[in-house]
């Protein structure tokens, strides 16, 4: 009787095997992630659909204001549609930032935790502003400095764009090169958002003394523990 079904050592004797049967089947390289980074990211890219329109119109806006002079800043806060423009679209940036950041791995940071210091800094950057404003009578000249912050993060997003793009295209040879890049984008922009800051603050009756406070207490320490605790350098 002819046999049909036989091993491979039976129908080919002597001949070797590429693969074992007992090898397990190598599994994907692409790391997992969970349902809440999932609709984390979702909710980003919607909100992102939705605002487009204004994410566009703040991003020129911003550019112009930034390498502008003043005064086109003083035209920005009484607009309303642009204001708020730049409003809706500063709120989005750190948080694409720090997804960028985690899906490039330069953080080993949860990408939950990530979003939690960020909402943490952006309420103790508003109730820091709310207190000094009633503390110091200055609502107007805060509110300057507030809004001058905003259209900073939205040029400084802008610039950064490069750094996430460069390792895509010529490889994770160039990480360290982006990362550089990054730190010195936000470096730069926050150095002439300070100045502007003083400038204002300075131009409202204020010492050189509270300015001094002013960066202490409301700019650097807040900025330097949400950098250090989102990236790993």
């Amino acid at each position: 009787m002819t046999v049909f079904l036989q091993t491979l050592d039976n129908a080919w004797p002597g001949s070797s095997k590429i693969a074992a049967y007992a090898d397990t089947v190598a599994g994907s390289s692409v790391p997992a992630h969970n349902w809440q980074t999932t609709i984390l990211v979702l909710a980003v890219l919607l909100y992102c659909i939705y605002f487009f329109h204004r994410i566009v119109l703040a991003s020129s806006l911003s550019i112009s204001t930034f390498f502008g002079s003043s005064t086109k800043l003083q035209s920005l806060c009484e607009n309303q549609t642009s204001l708020s423009a730049v409003n809706a679209t500063s709120i989005i940036c750190l948080p694409a930032l720090a997804m960028l950041v985690y899906a490039r791995g330069w953080t080993s940071m949860n990408i939950l935790y990530m979003f939690a210091i960020i909402a943490a800094y952006l309420l103790l950057r508003v109730l820091l502003f709310q207190f000094t404003a009633w503390y110091k009578d200055c609502s107007g000249c805060l509110g300057i400095i507030r809004n001058s912050g905003r259209v900073t993060l939205v040029v400084a997003s802008l610039l950064s764009i490069p750094a996430f793009l460069v390792p895509l295209l010529f490889g994770h040879g160039t990480d360290g090169f982006a990362r550089i890049y990054l730190i010195a984008v936000f470096s730069l922009c926050f150095v002439m958002y300070c100045t502007r800051a003083c400038k204002y603050l300075l131009e409202a009756g204020f010492s050189i003394f509270f300015c001094f406070l002013y960066l202490c207490a409301l700019e650097l320490l807040p900025a330097g523990l949400l950098v250090s605790a989102i990236i790993s350098l």
